[in-house]
């Protein structure tokens, strides 16, 4: 009769996740994970096929935690909000904020896939459908450099626990420097 597996696939997952938050997805391997378990690898694979499908819930699990602050109703503007939720996320995932978006990841362009995810928020802002699509590629980028900036340095403690207005207020007021120069670059086209 094979061995009872010690360890539920609901206890190997927090784990794994805590080590993502720590070190990064580049990190946890099935060794690594069984060492900061107390365990062999065994009971990982008992749970999981491969550690590519630990992997795949872990960016899920960081994908849904990072949505639900992109797509927090702070103001009426989808940009803005989601700029703002980049921050609030940094804020209060200082860890996971780092793991995902400062930390050298090769696994599978984590940074883009997340970069990505608030593009696609952003597109669903009406005000902006009717632009073209270069314009709103480069406002886009624009966009990120600054608040994937801000965020940067809040994650970082530059700025200790900005409050939400802070964070709006920055960003509007690069935001409002940025437009206006690109709506006076397309204009002058």
């Amino acid at each position: 009769m094979p061995k009872k597996a010690i360890f539920k696939r609901e206890q190997i997952h927090d784990k794994a996740f805590e080590m993502f938050e720590k070190y990064g997805l580049d990190e946890i391997t099935a060794r690594n994970l069984a060492k900061a378990l107390n365990c062999s690898p065994a009971p990982i694979y008992s749970c999981y096929s491969s550690m590519d499908e630990l992997k795949t819930e872990l960016i899920e699990k960081a994908k849904h935690i990072f949505v639900e602050y992109v797509l927090k109703p702070e103001t009426d503007m989808v940009f803005l909000n989601s700029g703002i939720g980049l921050c609030a996320f940094a804020r209060e995932e200082k860890e996971l904020f780092k793991s995902i978006f400062l930390r050298n990841n090769s696994y599978g362009g984590l940074l883009k896939k997340f970069r990505d995810l608030m593009r696609v928020e952003m597109e669903k802002d009406e005000r902006f459908q009717n632009l073209p699509t270069e314009f709103k590629h480069e406002l886009f980028l624009d966009c990120w450099l600054i608040g994937h900036g801000l965020a940067t340095l809040i994650a970082t403690d530059y700025f200790e626990n900005p409050t939400n207005s802070f964070i709006k207020e920055k960003l509007m007021n690069s935001a409002a420097v940025m437009l206006y120069k690109k709506i006076d670059d397309f204009n002058s086209k």
